[in-house]
């Protein structure tokens, strides 16, 4: 069953751990995530069933993890706010590199679409001077 509906911030945290977490056969484990998030394994289970529900993931039980094109293509996007934020509060803001990390996951989640399309667009255009 695939649930078309917006995925809470918690859920886009996770698909974006299992894209950096994948090795290079697209795989990625349940200890793993559970490292790179902070979280136990029993909690990366219930969100891999939520993920697997929305079609964004595959997986066997016990098994591996695995985004779906379409898993894929949000965890990218998520990504890209991520790192988008935080470069622009390190190198235009001065923040700290650490803080920059902990702001960029929280306001990855709440900027809308505009915003975030303003703010990649200038990163480019500084970028590119």
């Amino acid at each position: 069953m695939k649930n078309s509906t917006p995925i809470s911030p918690s859920l886009e945290d996770y698909l974006e751990a299992v894209l950096e977490v994948a090795d290079e056969s697209g795989a990625a484990r349940t200890t793993d995530i559970a490292d790179k998030l902070g979280v136990s394994k029993a909690s990366v289970n219930q969100a891999m069933g939520l993920l697997v529900d929305r079609g964004l993931i595959e997986r066997e039980k016990y098994g591996p993890v695995f985004l779906t094109d379409s898993g894929d293509e949000q965890a990218r996007a998520v990504s890209r706010r991520h790192h988008t934020i935080k470069a622009f509060l390190v190198s235009v803001l001065g923040v700290a590199e650490h803080i920059a990390e902990e702001d960029a996951c929280q306001i990855e989640h709440v900027v809308s679409k505009d915003t975030m399309n303003g703010l990649v667009e200038f990163m480019e255009r500084r970028d590119a001077e």
